[in-house]
Order: C-alpha cells, then sequence, then structure tokens
C-alpha cells in the first residue's frame, strides 16, 4: 500500500468497530485531528468536533457526513470551561450520549532555548496542552458516567521521553500529559473509564511538512535531505503517516482495548522504544 492509499484510506467505511459509540474529537485541523475523527467515524461512529476554526470544523464535517455517519461541529477553545462543557453537553444531546474523548487540541512550542524564552510562554503551552486536556476530561467525565464508563484518549509526542532543541516548552506540556493520564487512569478505572495516550513521534502530514520546508531553508539544504535525516534512525525506512496514528486511537477508543489503561502506545516505526 503506497503513502498515499494509506492517506486516503478513510474516506472508505472500514469496519463497524465503533458501531453505536459517539466520540469527541478536539483540536480539528488539517492533520491528526481531522484523520482520527474521520477515521473513528469510518469505524462507526458518530462524531462530535471542536475546533477555534470554523472552517476546520466545516470541512471535516462533511468528509463524516460522506461517510454516513452522523456529526456535530462546536466551536471550541479549550482553554475555556464553557467551551468545554458545551461540547460535550451538545454530543450527548444531539448524538444521544458519549463514549469516547480524544484529546487533541495543542498549542505549538516557542520554539526557543530555555534561557531565552519569556517563561509566560510556556506556561501558555502547558496551559493548553495539560490544563486544556484536563478541562475537555473534566468536561466529559458526566457523559461518560451516564453511559456506564468509556474511555479518553490523550495525544502525546515522542519529544516528551527523547527531547528536540527548541521545544523544551512542548516536551515539558507533554511530559506532564503522560503523568497526567497514568493518574487519571488510576483515578478513573473503578468507574470503568479507561485513561490511555497515543504517542507519535515524527508524523508525515502538515506539521512535519512546515518543519522539512522550515529547516531546509534556514540549512540551505533540500527538503528531501531533511527528511532523510529523519528517516535515518526509523525501523520502518519511513515515518509513519498521521492515518497510521489515528489508527492507534481507533483502537484505545474500541472495546479492542477493554483492559488496557494508564498505557502510552508508541507509534513511532519504532525510532524510540518505550
Amino acid at each position: 500500500m503506497t503513502l498515499e492509499e494509506m492517506r486516503g484510506i478513510a474516506m472508505e467505511i472500514e469496519s463497524t468497530l465503533l458501531e453505536g459509540k459517539v466520540c469527541v474529537v478536539s483540536g480539528i485541523g488539517p492533520g491528526l485531528g481531522r484523520r482520527a475523527a474521520v477515521r473513528l467515524a469510518a469505524n462507526g461512529a458518530d462524531i462530535a468536533i471542536g475546533a477555534r476554526r470554523q472552517s476546520s470544523l466545516d470541512d471535516v464535517a462533511a468528509e463524516i457526513e460522506a461517510l454516513g455517519r452522523k456529526v456535530i461541529a462546536v466551536p471550541t477553545d479549550i482553554s475555556n470551561v464553557e467551551d468545554c462543557e458545551r461540547l460535550c453537553a451538545t454530543a450527548a444531546k444531539e448524538l444521544g450520549r458519549v463514549d469516547v474523548l480524544v484529546n487533541n487540541a495543542f498549542r505549538f512550542d516557542a520554539f526557543q532555548t530555555f534561557e531565552d524564552v519569556d517563561l509566560v510562554q510556556w506556561e501558555k503551552i502547558v496551559g493548553t496542552n495539560v490544563f486544556g486536556s484536563l478541562r475537555m476530561t473534566k468536561a466529559v467525565l458526566p457523559h461518560l458516567h451516564a453511559v456506564g464508563g468509556g474511555s479518553v484518549v490523550m495525544i502525546a509526542s515522542m519529544v516528551a521521553r527523547q527531547p528536540q532543541p527548541l521545544q523544551g516548552g512542548y516536551a515539558t506540556s507533554k511530559g506532564g500529559l503522560l503523568t497526567a493520564t497514568r493518574v487519571l487512569a488510576f483515578e478513573l478505572g473503578a468507574k470503568n473509564i479507561r485513561v490511555n495516550a497515543v504517542v507519535p513521534g515524527w508524523m508525515k502530514g502538515p506539521s512535519v511538512d512546515i518543519y522539512l520546508s522550515m529547516t531546509a531553508e534556514q540549512r540551505g539544504i533540500t527538503e528531501a535531505e531533511v527528511e532523510a535525516e529523519l528517516i535515518k534512525p526509523i525501523p520502518i525506512g519511513r515515518i509513519p503517516v498521521d492515518q497510521e496514528v489515528a489508527g492507534a486511537v481507533v483502537f484505545l477508543a474500541s472495546d479492542l482495548s477493554s483492559a488496557i489503561t494508564g498505557q502510552a502506545i508508541d507509534v513511532n516505526g519504532g525510532e524510540h522504544f518505550n
């Protein structure tokens, strides 16, 4: 299967694995948020999507509707408690229930060293990536309790385990999110609520495309040369695509992972073994 075929597979119905379930996905955009929402729908779920930009919501909603699934789109800023509560409550009201939350919304790094950065920037990164995800999780809990449990999927990052230059704020926030995942899994397990994390490494998609372009320009080399450097330590010999990372989200959302909680699943082609 070619990379383009893998990228396009979510436009087809894959299975009924999530039939009858309703999934809430935050951080809808051109990358993993979109892929996760569409692939959850392709496996039978109805979807509630949240993002700050209406255009992102409209585009992804159209893709989900094309699969024959129900979808609602709610403008959402996860820094706002009321927005988080509205997204989850609207999902329960319009789609009948909520079974799964995917915390994908995030804030990029300031791309400065610790010595140079104004720590207010790091506070904003942690505020979104950790506390924004916790706000969404707190908002969904009453709805998960109402159906007897469910699954929360955090989107973390390999950078928390393998720091990269100029990404200290992002790494710190994702490390905090991994710890929060284990804490919530421990606290909520008895209530049949599972909390896990997907940990992508380099992920072929819009964000990495921007990185390749920016790095190639800064260093005066081609994007292909930059990509070759990224691929070198990856055992499978390529950068995983966002579609593959979305597959791990589907697994953790489904009953196939019913005995799994408090775990962080690496999806990085083997670049980093936890």
